[in-house]
């Protein structure tokens, strides 16, 4: 059986060339991704071992219950805990760990860096550990100068001697490049500015922090760490602990994991689509070898062979293929990642390249055979299901009826409808159950579109009248190999539907920016920084203020990170929206619960805050209920004035500016928006051009009226389409694949019939125009019918998200349609190589050929 099975596939390698195609790219996808989340994780693994290299650190106790694969949430170490670790026996060195976020330009206020990456600004202590090394210039001294990393400088193009500027506010600080250091590793995303100590509250014009999350320590030489370690844990026995450095970096990298896992999913969900595709291709491409092989199975029956033994002929083809297509996929894959590795260095990261390893090659190669083998079994189960008499006829296709399947996908559909309904109903909001109904939507999609196909392509080929005989003959192929139909459609409606939630809930995202903010702020003109790790300064406020025609200038919303504390719940680190005292005069916030005006008239002795619902229910707290808010100074019980839905413009939770200045802020203390009110009569356009030259030499800050906001709000979801194009893309060209696979293989199994069809009088040009209708019919089908089905699906996702700000459900139609016209051009592509085969085929050959 091996060996016939062998011989089949060499005999008919040609056949079976898109369903190895097919595996190629879902491996080579799946392979490169598995690269690159290696490579991620790698990096920073790299970096945090060899960033950190004391031998003892000094951290904060843990709070709340340590949970398996988590990072614990541990209390803050107040710096001056690093002079009385300083005075333990056997400790040379105690260091707070102090760092921010910062932007750089250059001396003429240029921006460094690609688009909106971010420095991270950090204290360091020359000779205190072993890495960084110095390898070019001085340590940094004094509030003026700054080092940089080697590879940050290369990025930047900036050497010692060079001059920059450091935004931490919108007050720049220049200061003087005096050295370059140099990790084991280099250093791929992050630019790291190191400064000495008595220059760090200057360049970020703070104060210095009273709290540190890490206190790092050098131990004397010859003194034992045994023993060293012992006596800091009896100086901080009620405070603090002490981990070693490997243990410390284990920490570090596990938060680093969890935030790395949104990438990773990101990123598995283009292979999981690839492969899911690539899956539909193998499957309906082994099914109609099936169908063409059956008499030689009939054959094999007839002279003995079991039914089981015809099995293990179609899967053992099924494992070549896998075998086969996933060497050459891994092969693609790397290749890839060699392609990958050029655009970054390109794009000025040539420090971080994605690395290959055996283990990458060995669950490639698994995933991509054991995907093929699974593709081929239903076919083989059919093979050696079918009985030898009826295998021997000619016409061995019989077209089972498809009510059974519509029957059942109706219950399907009936039932996934009912839980969207409830899960996104305002009684329900239960995310798990949406998935769960997302999920038997799809799946009704899939075991619907067998019947619903039919009906789409009679209703297409019934709009291409005017093609005739062309479209009725393609209309009447397609019904006739109606599984095979469908199969070749579902695909591509899988991708399509995908598509089309993400378009909707992305145009319903900017239709409904657009109108709360219109609805919630009433401004003339806004400041705001650009990204939003650079704070507005009171400088900065009173200098547009003077700007003619404005009447005042008032600083209006901020971000900081505190730590929250709930009865019951593991604390967190939120990062939280604060409001200044001139806030309500620009902000309209509607509560869905409690009072708005408790939260205005509060006191610090009895402070208030405004909450999301979604994150109120989460927490199991309502206006009236209490919660802890820590922070850098200190912790006070805060008291819920009121529910809000927060569309785009607030975060989880609102605090006022008066309460998070009492706390301080963990990390992240800005002013992110100043509205400007101008006086009666006022050329809105005129002030806001002599804004902007006010503020041109700072290139983070820009002005906007209302509209302008909104837009810039909006425009973060175009980024979003941006991926799911990408994503349509690789379902239309794996799609295409397998409709062009098909109509290769079925102008092969009608191959006397397109004979006999040429001698009755179609030309070869009708004849190619006959399988281009198909093609395009295959293509509509599964586009039309991924677009309804997403559309429906999209509607209960915006229901479920519409207290997190989507209040108007949008379709966008035009967007949709040019989809549609995408897929006619495809489906014209996908027949080209077909068509061209049926056109070429001799006619007196094909009529005098047996199916």
């Amino acid at each position: 059986m091996i060996r016939i099975a062998w011989r089949n596939l060499r005999a008919h390698l040609v056949r079976f060339q898109m369903a190895l195609l097919a595996v190629v790219l879902g491996v080579a996808f799946l392979s490169g991704i598995f690269a690159l989340r290696a490579t991620l994780s790698d990096s920073y693994n790299s970096l945090i071992s060899s960033a950190n290299t004391y031998d003892y650190y000094l951290v904060g106790k843990v709070q709340g219950e340590k949970v398996e694969g988590e990072a614990p949430v541990r209390s803050s170490v107040p710096v001056k805990a690093a002079r009385q670790a300083q005075e333990v026996s056997g400790v040379k060195y105690a260091d707070p760990y102090l760092t921010d976020v910062c932007m750089l330009t250059d001396q003429d206020s240029k921006r460094l860096g690609k688009g909106e990456q971010v420095s991270i600004l950090q204290v360091i202590y020359p000779g205190h550990s072993t890495q960084p090394r110095l390898v070019k210039g001085e340590a940094p001294k004094g509030n003026a100068e700054v080092a940089l990393e080697e590879s940050a400088a290369k990025r930047l193009g900036i050497s010692t001697g060079k001059s920059l500027k450091v935004y931490v506010s919108s007050e720049g600080k220049s200061a003087k490049v005096s050295g370059i250091y140099r990790f084991p590793d280099p250093v791929a995303f992050t630019n790291y500015i190191f400064v000495s100590e008595d220059g760090f509250e200057a360049l970020t014009q703070k104060p210095l922090p009273p709290a540190t999350t890490t206190i790092a320590i050098t131990a004397e030489k010859g003194a034992s760490l045994t023993t060293l370690r012992s006596a800091l844990n009896q100086e901080f026995s009620g405070s603090a602990e002490v981990m070693t450095q490997a243990e410390y970096n284990e920490e570090i990298n596990t938060a680093a994991s969890t935030s790395l896992d949104f990438v990773n999913v990101f990123l598995l969900v283009f292979a999981a689509i690839a492969l899911f595709v690539g899956a539909f291709i193998i499957t309906n491409t082994f099914q109609m070898m099936v169908r063409a092989q059956q008499p030689q199975f009939a054959m094999l029956r007839a002279i003995g062979a079991s039914g089981g033994q015809v099995f293990f002929v179609v899967a053992f083809q099924g494992l070549l293929v896998g075998i086969l297509g996933s060497l050459i996929g891994v092969g693609a894959g790397y290749l890839l990642t060699r392609l990958v590795s050029w655009g970054l260095t390109q794009s000025g990261f040539e420090m971080l390249q994605i690395g290959w390893s055996w283990s990458i090659t060995l669950l490639a190669l698994t995933v991509g055979v054991i995907v093929t083998v699974i593709g081929s079994l239903w076919p083989a189960r059919s093979a050696a299901l079918t009985p030898p008499v009826e295998a021997m006829r000619q016409n061995t296709q019989t077209q089972k009826p498809v009510w059974p399947r519509a029957i059942i996908g109706a219950v399907v559909l009936a039932v996934a409808v009912g839980l969207l309904i409830w899960a996104s109903s305002d009684g329900g909001k239960n995310g798990l159950w949406l998935g769960i109904g997302a999920a038997l939507f799809l799946l009704s999609m899939l075991i619907l579109v067998t019947p619903l196909a039919a009906v789409v392509v009679r209703i297409l080929a019934g709009l291409l009248w005017w093609l005739r005989p062309h479209a009725r003959l393609a209309m009447r192929t397609l019904t006739a190999n109606l599984r095979q139909t469908a199969n070749t459609a579902a695909a591509l409606m899988i991708g399509v539907a995908l598509v089309a939630v993400g378009a909707t809930l992305a145009a319903s995202t900017k239709s409904s920016t657009e109108s709360i903010v219109k609805q919630q702020v009433n401004i003339d003109l806004m400041i705001a920084p650009e990204p939003r790790v650079v704070s507005i300064s009171n400088t900065l406020i009173d200098k547009v203020a003077k700007v003619p025609g404005i009447k005042r200038v008032d600083p209006l919303t901020g971000m900081a990170l505190f730590r929250v504390l709930v009865p019951g719940k593991n604390p967190a680190d939120t990062m939280m929206q604060v409001t200044h005292p001139q806030f309500q005069r620009y902000g309209r916030i509607s509560a869905v619960s409690g009072s708005i005006a408790d939260y205005y008239s509060q006191s610090l002795q009895d402070p208030q805050a405004i909450v999301s619902r979604t994150w109120a229910k989460s927490q199991g707290l309502a206006p009236g209920d209490t919660f802890e808010v820590v922070g850098i100074r200190g912790q006070t019980t805060v008291t819920i004035a009121a529910t809000v839905d927060t569309g785009f413009l607030f975060m989880d939770v609102v605090l006022p500016h008066s309460l998070s200045a009492k706390l301080g802020p963990m990390a992240a203390d800005i002013t992110a928006t100043a509205a400007i009110k101008l006086k009666n009569g006022a050329d809105r356009d005129k002030v806001q051009r002599a804004v902007e030259k006010t503020i041109a030499d700072n290139p983070f800050m820009v002005v906007q009226n209302q509209e302008q906001a909104a837009d810039k709000l909006a425009a973060t979801v175009d980024q979003v389409l941006a991926v799911l194009y990408a994503l349509l893309a690789l379902s239309l060209i794996i799609a295409a694949l397998g409709i062009m696979n098909t109509l290769s293989l079925s102008v092969q199994q009608r191959f006397r019939e397109l004979g006999l069809i040429r001698t009755v009088g179609l030309s070869s040009l009708g004849l190619s125009l006959m399988i281009t209708v198909e093609s395009v019919l295959i293509t509509l089908a599964g586009t039309l019918l991924g677009i309804g089905g997403g559309v429906s699906l999209a509607v209960f996702v915006c229901r479920y998200l519409s207290d997190q700000g989507i209040t108007t459900i949008e379709v966008p139609w035009t967007s949709l349609g040019w989809i549609c016209l995408l897929a006619v051009l495809v489906g014209t592509l996908a027949a080209l190589l077909p068509a061209r085969r049926a056109r070429k085929m001799p006619i007196l050959e094909a009529i005098s050929s047996a199916d």
